[in-house]
């Protein structure tokens, strides 16, 4: 019978996931991630001279054009705790000549900043990592400046379906243990939810919108793209062999299903500190 896993250990796999990622993370198929990212920076109306907290930053897809928002006389702090991510994120930066961004390693539900320190924080797809989501509500929350916003961004219903859906079932035909019966990103997958946990987090109840994105992608592209993202978790988990296995079954499926366009649904939410 296996062990219900540990705070610290899903923590632990998920760090070691996004690190071993960091390969693809950044190729073509992935291009969603700086779509998504510049799109929350916007929604989250960030000026010259904001100061800016960037929380489970990945390689720079908001941090880097909300350095280049902020201008000389802003300041943009991104963290996040995969290294192997972060060193492409300094190397974007140097690329853009971005002096008015740092890139440091940190947990989501510790932040090592002071309270009120940012006019925005921006948290794109890393709320539903935290093994206790209200608490890392809070943690965003406290560190927003009075006057200023909080922005989260996160997956809706749909997510690259209906490859998501034919990569989870061969997961299950693999490993069973390692398909969630309710993935806690269902929890702020609709706009209800998500509300309700900025409520919890002690913040304002959210404005949100809704994004949905078609995009075109062959079945060797969405593995690309299960290499360079959180797909990579059970992979990891079941070994080399298995993985596989689980390629082959999903990319059997995408081709005889003739899938050439993945849906997926966004949700951008943002609250105002009093």
């Amino acid at each position: 019978m296996s062990s219900v896993p540990t705070a610290k250990g899903i923590k632990a796999a998920v760090r070691a996931a996004y690190n071993a990622a960091s390969e693809h993370f950044d190729d073509a198929p992935l291009s969603f991630w700086e779509r998504f990212g510049r799109r929350s920076v916007a929604f989250a109306g960030i000026r010259q001279g904001h100061a800016v907290l960037d929380v489970c930053c990945g390689t720079g897809a908001s941090a880097l054009p909300a350095a280049e928002r902020v201008g000389p006389t802003g300041r943009v702090l991104g963290v996040d705790f995969a290294e192997r991510l972060l060193d492409l994120a300094r190397a974007k930066a140097r690329t853009r000549r971005l002096d008015n961004v740092e890139f440091v390693t940190g947990d989501l539900t510790s932040l090592d900043v002071s309270g009120g320190a940012f006019d925005v924080v921006v948290c794109a797809f890393g709320i539903f990592f935290a093994p206790d989501m209200p608490a890392a509500m809070a943690e965003l929350w406290r560190s927003v400046r009075p006057g200023g916003r909080l922005v989260v961004t996160t997956w809706g219903r749909r997510l690259l379906e209906p490859a998501n859906s034919m990569f989870w079932d061969a997961v299950r035909e693999e490993r069973p243990d390692l398909r969630p019966g309710s993935p806690p990103g269902l929890r702020v997958a609709e706009p209800a939810g998500l509300t309700q946990l900025f409520i919890e987090g002690g913040a304002q109840a959210p404005e949100i919108d809704v994004e949905t994105v078609v995009q075109t992608m062959i079945p060797e592209d969405f593995w690309t793209v299960v290499l360079g993202s959180g797909y990579r978790l059970p992979l990891d988990a079941m070994g080399p062999d298995a993985a596989g296995r689980v390629r082959g079954t999903l990319l059997q499926q995408l081709t005889r299903s003739g899938t050439c366009e993945l849906v997926t649904d966004v949700l951008y939410a943002r609250a105002s500190k009093a």
